[in-house]
């Protein structure tokens, strides 16, 4: 998603399966911050993990609301 985004960050990757991982990047568009969580699929021609459809951006302004929901998960 490099050429829809102005900026991207990798924080960090969680394998789903041998095909696909979850990236979450913080990101920028239009000079707004969001954290995009996403589903990428392994591209076997290119040998390149893309960008799916399956994913959420969150912006950065309720970033600590977030937080506090996946902290507050048992």
């Amino acid at each position: 998603m490099a050429d829809f985004w102005d900026k991207e960050e990798l924080v960090g990757k969680i394998e789903k399966n041998n095909r696909e991982e979850i990236q979450i990047k913080r990101v920028e568009k239009n000079g707004k911050v969001y954290l995009d969580i996403r589903v990428f699929w392994m591209d076997s021609s290119s040998d390149e993990f893309r960008p799916s459809q399956k994913g959420v951006a969150i912006p950065y302004e309720h970033l600590e609301d977030f937080k506090s929901y996946i902290n507050g998960l048992d």
